[in-house]
């Protein structure tokens, strides 16, 4: 048996006046006062002549006095008003009627003679049996049924949508290249049983498109014969759940808006993010949710059902319910491709064209298709291309920009926003970065290992060229060779140039088989799973905050296989797979390892007189540690070498201009002689551990010396630093402006008389 809607709202405002005075329990006269509240009910009473106000004034005047305050949140019913409802249900049932309404309530409460709502009534002459015979007199059976009737369609918007209606106003936007989709959803409806279906796919691949398209379709009497006069209903559950505040409440729409559907006939119940059904409802007391309380109604055929969820929800979830499962037939909502996309954006283009007062080109449309597959991955067609151009209509909406026109410039502002991908590096961007830009700042910065640099120009030119195939990375790169002769170095060039984020991970951190768990999260049934079940790892998470980076695996050889072996997917597919099953993009990536995999095989001279290398020892160590599916995967092995004289000497000067740039800032100047310089190389450059030492070397003999004399002048500013090379040992003067000079390290000031700077 179901109460009214009416009836549920006067308990509502019943507990809520008893709330107000702080009482614990609900009585009669509390339910009397949140009867009143009803118009209609109301009007009733004032036209059988009661004087409605001085009742209610005196109900309110005894129920502030009678009862006694509490501070309790928790409000039970009293005995008398369990009989009162218990007394309505046998009568109603008795009736052959389905709802209990206010005046099943209102009587009752007249029959309770003992109570105090039964004293004023009768003290304003309300008699039951002539009330009822006034009820009788003036209410017909078909007015009855039509205000049951009007209950039920009102039952049924108050927690549901009509999509027809909004089709008739035209508000739903037209559905392109999903007919096969809907000719299985009216064939399904066509069974006798189980005549519900469950959609599944991706976010934003157009499910709930299917059902406003749907939902189109019957109002252009495009359906079968069964279909016509339908209505598609999009349920709310978030509205049902919402002041749900008694036990049973929840139980009670769900019976309702379910029983108003079936009662009304020809309805179709769309039930978007149906995963949320699971659990919806129950409470923490273990109550039954909204998604069994569906069961029996998808089983008898009364009640045609669409539901829609994603497919890690329908993983996580919905599949775990064989019970659920087996009531629905499935349905997979696959991603458009990207020419079909295209028919979709310009099908719909005049609606936001409409809203943004904008004009919206045809090559915007096919940009923002094609840009957000290539850059926008961890979306899916169409809702990413449609998010492009609400978002570049909404700029210029947010700008005051009036009769714009959204062109490609325009996506391409939101691609890069979204992407975040710098805009000069986007395909096709008039503003790109050059191949020939970007070869000459790697190569002003790398010295003596072109052979290294340019085999990492030729995956640079094949991107920007937009030829390197869309299924792998932007390249994987193996840089072979001693430690110090760039390496590392390179690969940070290679992020800067091209403006990307370098991501790198030192292998020494991952010499043990668990620390697998770091790159891609524990596996399941471990500790820390359940933290790693967010995020999915250190690799995964990333990458997904930086789809477009230079991603080191520094010294590879150093990790454990297993660490090596989880490379294999991104080296190949351009993706990773954490331990939750979560996937990170890293197509618009480079991938570079560094070895020094014979590095001191190399280092042997080769017999006989000269200076040369053996440059085989590297490719065998490198062919030896790893296998062949590893290597199969590498698309460049760059080797480096020894540093040449020349490129030893443009090291050194790299490393002297960046403390000149920072001296600079502090107001000093700084100036060198050649002889002072191939002092450094002789003290600070080592064939066996590269350019490395040289960097110690200059912080040892010039940075530190430096450091030390501008403390003790207290930051002077003006000061012009000359270094010279004298007896083999380097000499740092610092002139001021004052004319003064002073060598470092020295305790007192030259006594040179003050010069003119």
């Amino acid at each position: 048996m179901k109460t009214a809607r009416e009836v549920d709202k006067a308990l509502e405002t019943a507990g809520k006046i008893a709330g107000k005075y702080g009482h614990v329990y609900i009585s009669t006269e509390h339910m009397l006062l949140g009867m009143f509240k009803n118009d209609e009910f109301a009007k009733m009473l004032i036209s059988f002549g009661v004087q409605l106000n001085e009742l209610q004034l005196d109900i309110e005047s005894h129920v502030a006095d009678a009862f006694q305050s509490s501070h309790t949140r928790s409000q039970v019913k009293t005995q008398a008003l369990e009989r009162v409802f218990n007394r309505a249900l046998t009568s109603v049932l008795f009736s052959g009627r389905e709802l209990v309404n206010l005046l099943d309530i209102f009587i009752s409460i007249m029959s309770e003679n003992s109570s105090h709502s039964s004293y004023f009534l009768m003290k304003y002459n309300v008699n039951k049996e002539e009330f009822m015979r006034f009820v009788k007199q003036n209410t017909k059976s078909s007015q009855l049924n039509k205000q049951q009737m009007q209950y039920l369609d009102g039952v049924i918007d108050e927690f549901c949508e009509n999509l027809n209606a909004q089709a008739k106003e035209k508000t739903l936007d037209p559905v392109i290249g999903r007919d096969d989709v809907i000719d299985d959803i009216t064939q399904t409806f066509a069974r006798r049983n189980k005549s519900n279906v469950l959609m599944v796919g991706d976010p934003g691949v157009g499910k709930t498109a299917v059902a406003e398209g749907l939902a189109v379709k019957i109002v252009n009497k495009d359906v079968p014969e069964y279909l016509q006069d339908h209505t598609v209903y999009n349920l709310d559950v978030g509205s049902m759940l919402a002041g749900t505040q008694y036990r049973g409440q929840f139980e009670e729409r769900v019976k309702e808006v379910l029983g108003a559907l079936i009662q009304k006939k020809k309805c179709i119940l769309f039930i978007d993010e149906a995963h949320t059904l699971k659990g919806a409802g129950a409470g923490g007391g273990g109550g039954t949710d909204f998604a069994n309380m569906l069961k029996p109604y998808l089983g008898r055929g009364k009640l045609k059902v669409i539901a829609s969820t994603t497919w890690e929800e329908y993983n996580s979830s919905f599949e775990k319910d064989r019970a659920l499962m087996r009531r629905f037939y499935h349905v997979t909502i696959t991603e458009p491709t990207p020419a079909l996309a295209k028919k979709i954006l310009m099908n719909s283009k005049k609606y936001y064209e409409k809203f943004h007062g904008c004009k919206i080109t045809t090559q915007a449309v096919n940009d923002a298709v094609d840009l957000s597959v290539r850059y926008l991955t961890d979306k899916r067609l169409p809702d990413k291309a449609f998010d492009m151009i609400d978002s570049a209509g909404a700029k210029q909406r947010r700008l005051g920009v009036k009769d714009a026109t959204i062109d490609r410039q325009n996506i391409l502002e939101e691609i890069s926003k979204y992407a975040k991908i710098p805009i000069a590096q986007l395909e096709d961007n008039e503003d790109t970065v050059k191949p020939k830009d970007i070869e000459a700042s790697i190569k002003s910065q790398v010295f003596g290992q072109d052979s290294a640099v340019d085999g990492v120009l030729e995956k640079v030119w094949v991107a920007k060229a937009g030829l390197n195939k869309r299924d792998k990375t932007l390249g994987v790169f193996v840089f072979t060779g001693p430690t110090g002769t760039g390496k590392t170095e390179l690969a940070k060039q290679l992020a800067d140039a091209n403006a990307m984020k370098l991501l790198r991970y030192d292998m020494s951190e991952y010499q043990e088989r668990h620390t697998v768990a770091r790159f891609i999260g524990a596996p399941p049934g471990y500790v820390g799973y359940e933290d790693s079940n967010l995020s999915g790892g250190l690799l995964i998470r990333d990458i997904e905050r930086n789809p477009h980076a230079v991603i080191l695996f520094d010294e590879i050889e150093k990790a454990h296989p297993d660490v090596s072996n989880v490379l294999l997917q991104l080296m190949d597919e351009g993706f990773v797979t954490g331990s939750n099953g979560k996937r990170a993009d890293a197509r618009n990536c480079y991938v570079i390892l560094t070895t020094n995999l014979g590095a001191a095989q190399s280092e042997k001279r080769t017999i006989g007189f000269g200076e040369e290398h053996d440059s085989t020892a590297v490719d065998e160590a490198y062919k030896s540690y790893f296998a062949p599916e590893f290597r199969n995967r590498v698309d460049q092995v760059c080797k480096f070498g020894p540093l040449p004289e020349v490129a030893k000497r443009k090291v050194c000067m790299k490393f002297i201009k960046e403390l000149q740039t920072q001296l600079k800032e502090k107001g000093y100047g700084l100036a060198i002689d050649e002889s002072s310089i191939d002092l450094i190389l002789a003290q600070g450059y080592d064939d066996k551990m590269g350019a490395r030492p040289m960097a110690r070397a200059i912080d040892t003999m010039l940075r530190m010396p430096i450091a030390k004399q501008i403390t003790v002048d207290n930051n002077k500013n003006g000061c012009k630093i000359k270094i010279r090379n004298v007896d083999s040992k380097l000499v740092i003067r610092f002139r001021y402006t004052d004319g003064t000079i002073t060598e470092a390290g020295s305790s007192e000031q030259s006594a040179q008389p003050p010069v003119t700077a």
